[in-house]
């Protein structure tokens, strides 16, 4: 079995690969992969999963520059004897995530003042495209959603009526992985996030996955550690 970050990275690049073939551009080469879709901030990832040499680097870095899209390159150190810097000239970090990750051993406790809604239609797939950047800044373009509903989890989540947030909840056997856990900017602070993770969460126990796998930005890290994740390793996303 793969380790637990190999899991929590390719449950993350399989998302990307689905989203790549069905609405954008996907290319599968011996040394790297990309995913980029036009009217969208997302994924428009180039990715490898092997540590990075000069050679592939410069590969790399030529077919960003030649990309119609903006390609983020995400760096993760998760291979042994590996640097955690990408050091050539020309790559400039953008942000940087942790990977982190949380046995499934029992349920957690819910307060089910939440009811979700998984995106099934046109309409709904628009709502979702346009609350998302309100909760993330950037564009999840809206017909990723139309294309792609069938096959990926895209989730709305209401309080009494009022919508309150998003997630892409994206499981296999392995793990659970969760993606994209936003709160609208008036619906903060409320506890909302721990109440869509207890959901998600124990969706998986239920569906007997073993772990839960996400990516968090430095701001939402101290949720995730409250709910037991660990950190893993760092994601260091670098642009040319």
């Amino acid at each position: 079995m793969e380790n637990i970050n190999q899991l929590n990275v390719a449950n993350l690049t399989s998302l990307w690969s689905k989203v790549g073939k069905a609405v954008g551009h996907y290319v599968s080469e011996n040394d790297y992969e990309l995913s980029s879709v036009k009217n969208s901030e997302w994924p428009n990832k180039i990715w490898i999963n092997q540590p990075p040499t000069n050679e592939l680097l410069i590969k790399l870095s030529e077919k960003m520059a030649s990309s119609e899209q903006l390609l983020v390159f995400p760096h993760w150190n998760i291979y042994p004897n590996e640097g955690s810097e990408i050091t050539l000239e020309g790559f400039t970090q953008k942000s940087f995530q942790t990977g982190m990750s949380l046995p499934l051993n029992k349920p957690f406790p819910s307060s089910n003042s939440l009811t979700v809604k998984r995106v099934s239609n046109t309409a709904e797939a628009k709502l979702w495209a346009a609350v998302y950047p309100k909760c993330f800044g950037y564009v999840i373009g809206e017909e990723i959603l139309i294309q792609t509903m069938n096959e990926i989890e895209y989730d709305l989540f209401y309080f009494n009526g009022e919508l309150v947030g998003t997630a892409i909840y994206h499981p296999n056997e392995q793990v659970a992985g969760i993606h994209g856990v936003g709160i609208v900017p008036e619906m903060r602070r409320r506890g909302f996030a721990e109440e869509i993770m207890y959901l998600l969460l124990n969706r998986a126990i239920e569906a007997h996955i073993p772990y839960a796998t996400l990516q968090a930005s430095e701001l939402g890290k101290g949720i995730y550690k409250r709910l037991g994740f660990s950190e893993d390793f760092i994601i260091k996303n670098y642009v040319r």
